[in-house]
C-alpha cells in the first residue's frame, strides 16, 4: 500500500494583531513586503514543522477575491476578463520559494507543495451571478489555467505535487445554470496543463454529489468533507473511481468550528467563546489523533487505495487563533502517520 499523504486546506487564522484586511491591502499595494513576507514564511515553515507532508501556501486572503481582483483589473487584461498570462501570479508562491530553498539546503530534498486556486464555477457565480453565459465561464477557466501555468514558473525551489481547484458550489448551489457539458469543458480547460506537468489535479467539493461529472475530466483527485459528514462516503462508487483512475482526498478532521464549539458548550455547560480555555477541548477531547485515525480506517475499509490524500475537511481561516489551528494540523498528522505505520506493519 502507498502511504496516504497529509495535505492541508491552505487557509489559517491571521497572527494576533494582523487582520485579513491588512493582508489584502499589503498584498495589493506591496508597501509592507517585509512584514507580509516574514509572516507568510513563518506560517509556512510551521506547517512543515507540525507534520504536513505536502503543505499549501498560507492563505490569508479571500479565495475568490484573490483571483477575481486580478482578473477584473483592466490593466492586467487584453480585454475585459481576458487575462494576460504574465499577470496571473500568486504572490504567496514567490514568498514561500525562499523557505523551500532553505528546506532543500537543510534536508537535501525538494519540498513538495500544494497550490490552491479558485475554481471557474465559484469565480463565475461571484462575478456574474446566476445568469449562464457559457463564453464568460470559458474565459474564466482560461484565466485560471494561466494562474496554474504561472504557478509552475514560480516553483523554482519546490515541486508542485498538487494543484487544487476550490469549487464548493458544485453539488450544493442550485443557482448554477450551466449544462453538465459546459462544466466538464471548463474543468477540462483548467486541469489539462497541471496533469501534463505530472502534478495531481484535485477538486475540493464540500459534497461529492457531482463526482461522476468530475470523473469525465483530467482531474484525478476529488476532495470532500468526510469528517463532518461521514454519510458522503455512501455517494461514491469505488468502481467508478477505479474505471476513471480517480483518487480521493479525504477530510479526516473536522473544521466546522461553530459546531465543534457547540459540542464543547453542551458537554461542559460553558460558553467557550467567553471561557476560552475550553476551546482546547476541541483538540484534546474531540479531534484527537485517535479519532482521526479511526475515521481514516473506516473510510479505507470502503475505498481502500482510492484514498491518496487526507486533510482537515476545509481551511481553518475562521478558527479562533493560530495555536488551535496548528494543534489540529498536528493531531491530523499524527492520526495519518499512525494509520500509515499500522498498515505497513500489517503488510509485513
Amino acid at each position: 500500500m502507498q502511504d496516504i499523504t497529509f495535505i492541508d486546506g491552505g487557509s489559517l487564522p491571521t497572527p494576533e494583531g494582523i487582520t485579513r484586511e491588512w493582508v489584502k491591502t499589503a498584498a495589493e499595494n506591496r508597501d509592507e513586503d517585509e512584514k507580509l513576507f516574514s509572516m507568510v514564511r513563518e506560517v509556512f515553515r510551521r506547517k512543515i514543522d507540525v507534520g504536513v507532508h505536502v503543505p499549501t501556501y498560507p492563505q490569508f486572503r479571500d479565495m475568490i477575491g484573490q483571483f477575481l481582483d486580478i482578473i477584473k483589473d483592466e490593466k492586467n487584461c487584453y480585454e475585459p476578463y481576458v487575462l494576460k498570462e504574465e499577470n496571473a501570479k500568486i504572490l504567496e508562491l514567490e514568498i514561500i520559494d525562499e523557505v523551500a530553498k532553505q528546506y532543500r539546503e537543510e534536508t537535501g530534498e525538494t519540498l513538495e507543495v500544494r497550490v490552491c486556486v479558485a475554481g471557474p464555477t465559484d469565480l463565475y457565480l461571484q462575478a456574474f451571478g446566476a445568469t449562464g453565459y457559457a463564453d464568460a465561464y470559458h474565459i474564466l477557466a482560461l484565466d485560471i489555467e494561466d494562474f496554474i501555468k504561472q504557478a509552475f514558473v514560480a516553483a523554482k525551489n519546490f515541486k508542485i505535487k498538487v494543484i487544487a481547484l476550490d469549487e464548493p458550489s458544485l453539488g450544493i448551489n442550485d443557482k448554477i445554470q450551466f449544462s453538465d457539458a459546459d462544466i466538464v469543458s471548463a474543468l477540462t480547460v483548467v486541469s489539462a496543463y497541471a496533469r501534463k506537468q505530472g502534478a495531481d489535479m484535485e477538486i475540493h467539493l464540500h459534497s461529492p454529489l457531482k463526482y461522476k461529472l468530475v470523473c469525465e475530466t483530467p482531474i484525478n483527485v476529488i476532495g470532500f468533507e468526510y469528517a463532518a459528514t461521514p454519510s458522503y462516503l455512501s455517494l461514491l462508487d469505488k468502481k467508478v473511481l477505479e474505471n476513471s483512475n480517480t483518487f480521493i482526498r479525504l477530510g479526516v478532521s473536522r473544521t466546522d468550528i461553530s459546531s465543534l464549539i457547540g459540542i464543547v458548550n453542551e458537554t461542559y455547560g460553558v460558553n467557550a467563546w467567553k471561557e476560552k480555555e475550553y476551546m482546547q477541548k476541541i483538540v484534546t477531547d474531540l479531534e484527537t489523533p485517535e479519532v482521526i485515525k479511526k475515521r481514516l480506517e473506516s473510510a479505507y475499509s470502503v475505498l481502500g487505495d482510492r484514498i491518496k490524500y487526507a486533510s482537515p475537511d476545509c481551511g481553518l481561516a475562521f478558527w479562533p487563533d493560530q495555536e488551535l489551528a496548528f494543534k489540529l494540523l498536528e493531531n491530523t498528522a499524527k492520526g495519518i502517520n499512525e494509520f500509515n505505520a499500522e498498515k505497513k506493519k500489517q503488510e509485513e
